[in-house]
């Protein structure tokens, strides 16, 4: 890279939906300053965030990298690492930022063939492949885990503790904004009385979030507060069985369903009680968006979650069993109103000092830094060239 050229970063992401990694790329691509840093990025195919990023004004590149392989893994697909090794050589890159496995196994195994100084992964999630300790032996990629449950996952697994740093995710400012009009509308919309109180969740309607609890916890609920009412906001592979089950608990007219929306900060205000019954979570952001917009979270206190939310002060933990537990956290926070403000006041702040993007962005693009000088003096060591002169 010559002195005063912008920093150029190809950000790899394993899917082209919209989700918590690929928002993520979104709010890293957003927030760069166009004179400092060139940005590309490559997705696996069209999709809602490669509509998203070309919105933005960035490069998309299509390189179908995804081969599903049993037992939840991936394979390496020869077509694809030629495609990326074309572009790299081509655009040559200062960073190579991959997202989600599929992306790491092509993007990483390239990075390293072409020397880019600085090569990095992001753990969106828990799981721990035996390909990401291989890929930690053969490359010189660094990791950045969303949470510190994610790094100790890591470093459990074989990953190098020295090679894994955590910065947790953060949330755009417009989380924070006041949609309380917005959100008595969404209220009105769905036929909902102003006093009943709303508990509700954001996520993909996947095994691993945990829905099929959320509408048992639901139904115990209702039995002692029938005025409540349950949103389900999300889509996901699970969508039809969750609603066959809603009907055989006789929740219809007491849960909503409302699919996929793109109105977040609104449907939080819409809410009293934001409930997340995952079994498994890296860092949820939607706990964080919720926070932010002052609502109390009863959670399940699994992975990152008790990092963002602290019991009894930010919102109600609970072990993902304790179905008794969940039902008891709600009920509670139903008929306390003020513990509700209590909790959603202190969580906002908590949001607002340690889950900013702002401090995201910055603590990346340092550990960028970092890894370029450290991937620049390995290659003079090695009498590497340089990575300048790139169309």
């Amino acid at each position: 890279m010559r002195v005063g050229d912008p920093v150029r970063i190809l950000y790899v992401v394993g899917n082209s939906d919209l989700g918590g990694a690929e928002n993520h790329v979104l709010a890293l691509a957003r927030s760069l300053d166009r004179k400092r840093y060139a940005v590309r990025v490559v997705c696996p195919r069209p999709g809602p965030l490669v509509e998203g990023l070309q919105g933005l004004g960035v490069r998309v590149h299509l390189i179908d990298m995804v081969r599903p392989a049993p037992d939840d893994e991936y394979e390496l697909h020869l077509p694809a690492l030629w495609d990326f090794f074309s572009l790299v050589r081509r655009w040559r890159p200062d960073v190579v930022h991959s997202h989600l496995y599929p992306a790491h196994l092509h993007a990483s195994l390239v990075a390293e063939l072409q020397r880019v100084p600085a090569i990095l992964t992001t753990a969106h999630t828990l799981i721990v492949r035996p390909g990401d300790v291989w890929l930690a032996g053969l490359t010189r990629t660094r990791v950045i885990a969303v949470s510190q449950a994610a790094k100790d996952l890591l470093v459990q697994g074989g990953v190098p503790r020295t090679r894994v740093r955590v910065i947790r995710n953060g949330i755009e400012p417009r989380y924070f904004q006041d949609e309380a009009a917005a959100g008595r509308e969404i209220r009105r919309q769905l036929g909902i009385p102003d006093a009943a109180p709303v508990i509700g969740t954001i996520a993909r309607l996947s095994p691993e979030k945990g829905h099929r609890q959320l509408l048992h916890v639901a139904r115990d609920v209702l039995k002692q507060r029938p005025e409540a009412r349950f949103l389900i906001v999300g889509d996901g592979p699970l969508k039809d069985e969750l609603r066959a089950l809603a009907a055989s608990l006789g929740l219809n007219g007491s849960v909503v369903f409302t699919g996929p929306r793109h109105d977040v900060p609104a449907v939080n205000r819409a809410l009293d009680i934001f409930l997340l019954t995952s079994r498994e979570e890296a860092l949820p952001l939607a706990v964080v968006e919720a926070m932010a917009a002052g609502r109390p979270v009863v959670a399940s206190a699994v992975g990152g979650v008790p990092e963002v939310v602290l019991d009894g002060a930010t919102g109600l933990l609970c072990l993902p069993e304790d179905h008794a537990g969940f039902v008891r956290a709600v009920l509670t926070l139903i008929d306390r109103p003020d513990l509700r403000l209590e909790l959603g006041s202190r969580g906002r702040e908590r949001v607002r000092r340690r889950f900013g993007l702002a401090r995201m962005v910055q603590e990346t693009l340092r550990y960028y830094r970092a890894s370029m000088a450290r991937g620049e003096r390995a290659r003079a060591a090695s009498g590497g060239a340089g990575s300048s002169g790139a169309s």
